[in-house]
């Protein structure tokens, strides 16, 4: 639970480091905070699209914090084959956020929600088959040394795209769909998708984080230590690279993006298969 506190605390931070890059001052670190607190003091205006809208959205942040805190759970036994249950419905729990994000954005009556809808939803094809069977690999402790790494490899790409950051932020590509996903959304219901947005960057550091202490072998509270200790420094590296990488058409970042999970998910099976 201290995780989801810290976690709006670390995106103040990500738009800090952000504004320096630009050679702006910035809002201050707490200023997610202060959003989140603002948004829930203005009335409830629930959108076009009514209560299919209103509860999606307040089930993909219920959905969204219960992986975060599971994904520690599962940091504290380590990636082995004794906690592949949890990764198991780790796994589920994403997917249903996405799904919960899809349904959110298609329910309101807007064309640009419904497009960022169809865009989550190729994002998620391209991108969560390739991470389930990375994790699922990793879990069961099998394959060598280097298909393990390439498992790894798939699992930090997969989980860069679940992060929603450029150029796979194409769900709300705010200069192109007006926020997409999110433009319905005022007030408490906006509040909500921000810690939604918020808490998908932290279970994609936190994620990152843990498939690389797994190459460490570590397990117990060995490894929950190491991965909370490196989700600031994960999640900061993904800003950079997202500060590096431009903005992409949507079908090009949407291929590239299957060729290369697709690829490096031959390479891990291969190497697999081969005992490499």
């Amino acid at each position: 639970m201290v995780s989801l506190v810290l976690a709006p605390i670390y995106d103040g931070i990500e738009r800090k480091m952000r504004a320096a890059v630009h050679s702006r001052i910035g809002p201050p670190i707490l200023q997610t905070w202060y959003d989140i607190i603002k948004l829930f003091t203005k009335e409830i205006v629930v959108p076009l699209g009514g209560t299919w809208c209103a509860l999606a959205t307040v089930l993909e942040l219920i959905v969204l914090a219960s992986s975060a805190v599971l994904l520690m759970f599962v940091a504290g036994i380590g990636l082995s084959p004794e906690g592949i249950f949890w990764v198991i419905v780790f796994t589920v729990l994403v997917s249903a956020a996405s799904s919960l994000t899809i349904l959110r954005s298609v329910s309101q009556n807007n064309v640009y929600s419904v497009v960022g809808g169809f865009r989550e939803f190729s994002l998620v094809l391209s991108a969560e088959p390739f991470l389930i069977m990375s994790l699922f690999l990793l879990a069961s402790g099998a394959g060598s040394q280097i298909s393990r790494a390439v498992a790894v490899a798939t699992a930090i790409v997969a989980s860069y795209v679940v992060s929603g950051r450029v150029p796979y932020d194409i769900a709300e590509a705010e200069p192109e769909l007006s926020a997409g996903v999110n433009i319905e959304l005022s007030g408490p219901l906006l509040g909500l998708a921000t810690v939604s947005t918020v808490f998908k960057k932290f279970v994609s550091a936190s994620l990152t984080s843990l498939v690389l202490v797994s190459l460490a072998g570590l397990s117990g509270w060995s490894s929950l230590a190491a991965t909370f200790l490196l989700t600031p420094a994960t999640w900061i590296a993904q800003l950079i690279l997202s500060v590096m990488l431009g903005r992409s058409r949507v079908d090009l970042a949407v291929k590239f993006l299957y060729t290369l999970l697709f690829t490096l998910s031959i390479l891990t099976l291969l190497s697999y298969g081969l005992g490499l």
